[in-house]
Formats: structure tokens, sequence, C-alpha cells
């Protein structure tokens, strides 16, 4: 697994945090497609958002495979980070409106239990005992700032559910403005070489891969 940080949730903001929810969902996609159905490393491959300890959020690629080693696996998702840059850029601006949508229909889906109720709320409460007195309200209409972030020119999100949410055209981005944050987000964190790049990578050898692992155990990396 290799976690790819960002900034925490409150440096971030709501637009910060919509763009990172945005880039999981095209990234888990593409990293399936390319490192589990075409290189078909292992039966478990994918990309997610993540959520570390202090609030942190950013970018987890994972793979669990039975054939092919740590460092190599760990090579293959660094090759993914750039192939996936490239898919980015190449990427129409109405296909991304399409994947923005499909993150506003998940955050407008109303929870249908009450315990799911609560359980939202206490995380929203919990989430700012840690901020201090100057930041410390929760955010209880967090999921409609983000769904605001992501609204876009010329979409009907009535569709989804969100009639009290028609915010007027002259508040909303266009695609290719929602692209452009998306790339200028993916080069600061995530990209080989960007300039906040933080990750770890964490790696776990099965019985066969017992030498390799033997070799290895206290060198840096």
């Amino acid at each position: 697994e290799v976690i790819l940080q960002a900034d925490c949730e409150h440096e971030m903001g709501y637009e910060g945090v919509a763009i990172m929810e945005l880039i999981g969902q095209m990234a888990y996609t593409s990293a399936y497609t390319q490192l589990r159905t075409k290189e078909q490393l292992g039966y478990i491959a994918g990309a997610f958002t993540r959520k570390t300890a202090g609030g942190s959020m950013g970018l987890s690629v994972m793979v669990q495979s039975s054939t092919t080693l740590p460092a190599d696996l760990e090579a293959r998702c660094e090759a993914w980070v750039t192939q996936f840059r490239e898919e980015l850029e190449q990427m129409k601006a109405g296909d991304l409106a399409n994947e923005a949508l499909a993150i506003i229909a998940s955050l407008l889906e109303r929870n249908m239990k009450f315990s799911d109720e609560v359980s939202t709320a206490w995380s929203n409460i919990v989430s700012t005992t840690v901020l201090g007195t100057q930041y410390n309200a929760p955010p209880f209409y967090k999921y409609e700032r983000l769904v605001k972030e992501l609204v876009l020119k010329g979409m009907d999100i009535e569709a989804v559910g969100g009639d009290a949410l028609a915010f007027p055209e002259s508040e909303r981005q266009t695609p290719e403005e929602l692209k452009q944050k998306v790339l200028e987000m993916w080069d600061r964190y995530f990209a080989a070489g960007a300039p906040e790049r933080k990750a770890i990578s964490a790696r776990v050898y099965g019985r066969k891969a017992i030498d390799e692992y033997n070799q290895n155990v206290g060198k840096c990396g």
C-alpha cells in the first residue's frame, strides 16, 4: 500500500475535500482497470481516498498479490500514478462533469436509518473537538457545502434530489475550470516530483517471500 498524503481536511477546505473525493472516485476505476484487469497483479487492487491520523486527507494505492514481490508492486503503483495523470489530462470535461454528478448523488443520498443519521451527526461533532474554540462549530451541513463545490454550469442536480440546492448558474464553475483544479491538486500532492508530495509505503511479505523479507529487514525503503 502506498499512501500519498495531502493536507488536513481543515486546511483543504470544502473545495479541496470535494476535489479530493472526485479524484478518489476516478482513481479507483483507473487503478482497478490497470493493476488488476490488465496487469493482473492480484485479486485486490485499487485506489481510494483515505483519512489518516490528525485528519489528513490522502490517496491510497493498494495491491495484494500472491506472485509479485512488494518492491515490484510499489513500482507498478508508482507507474500507475504517472499514467493516471495522463488520463486526467486527456479526459473530456463532459466526462469529468458526469463523475462530479455521481459524487453529488452520493453526497445527497439520505440516511435510511436513524442510527446512520446519529452516526453522521456525531462524526461531525467529534471531528472539531481538537480544533479549539475558533473552529469547533460542527459542520452539520458539510455534504451540502461539498456539493456546492462540484455543481457545474448546465448541471441538473434536481435529478439526484438536489432541488433545495439549485444554485444559480452565475455561482457555478465550468467543467473546464473544475478539471484544471483537479490537475493542480494532483500536480501539487501526488505526481512524481510534486512539490508537496508526502508518501509512505507499507510492504507485507508472504511466506513464499521469506528470503526476500530477511534480506530487507532493517533497510530503509
